[in-house]
């Protein structure tokens, strides 16, 4: 991280303990790409060695952003050691986590459903056992009835 960036939180730390203010300041400094919060941009156009080019207050647009990268670089380093987790990141997990959660909600109703059908008292296994048991019945009485048409066909056979 560049010496730069220490410079900026200094200052923006000192600033801070004259209140929650300049924390929701730099939020939605951050947030709206580093426009807005007048007195966050000359912190960090001081900091960064920036000055307006132009008495209406323009910044040559390839040091200011060079300098925007630079800044959020060293923020997504500071961050990674601090083990901070993006607003994005964290969003994410939340939604992957309630999607996990509606999973799990409806396993667990397929397993009491499942559970249910095997209980004694649901008599559900016995309703499976029968149907299992018809299907059963009705495959060997087509096989049965296969092997009397292959019988007949040859004693046909064997009568010619």
């Amino acid at each position: 991280m560049n010496s730069k960036f220490y410079e900026f939180w200094g200052n923006f730390f000192t600033t801070v303990a004259q209140g929650q203010k300049q924390l929701e300041d730099m939020t939605a400094w951050m947030k709206q790409g580093f426009t807005g919060a007048g007195d966050l941009n000359e912190l960090f156009r001081r900091c960064y060695g920036l000055t307006p080019s132009t008495a209406d207050g323009t910044q040559d647009s390839q040091r200011w952003l060079s300098a925007v990268s630079d800044f959020q670089q060293s923020l997504a380093q500071l961050a990674a050691q601090w083990g901070w987790v993006s607003q994005t990141e964290h969003q994410k997990v939340l939604d992957k986590c309630s999607a996990l959660e509606t999973q799990v909600q409806r396993q667990q109703e397929t397993i009491k459903k499942l559970r249910d059908m095997l209980d004694p008292e649901c008599n559900g296994h016995s309703e499976l056992f029968q149907h299992l048991q018809g299907a059963l019945r009705e495959q060997g009485d087509q096989f049965h009835a296969l092997m009397q048409s292959i019988h007949d066909a040859y004693e046909d056979e064997s009568k010619k």
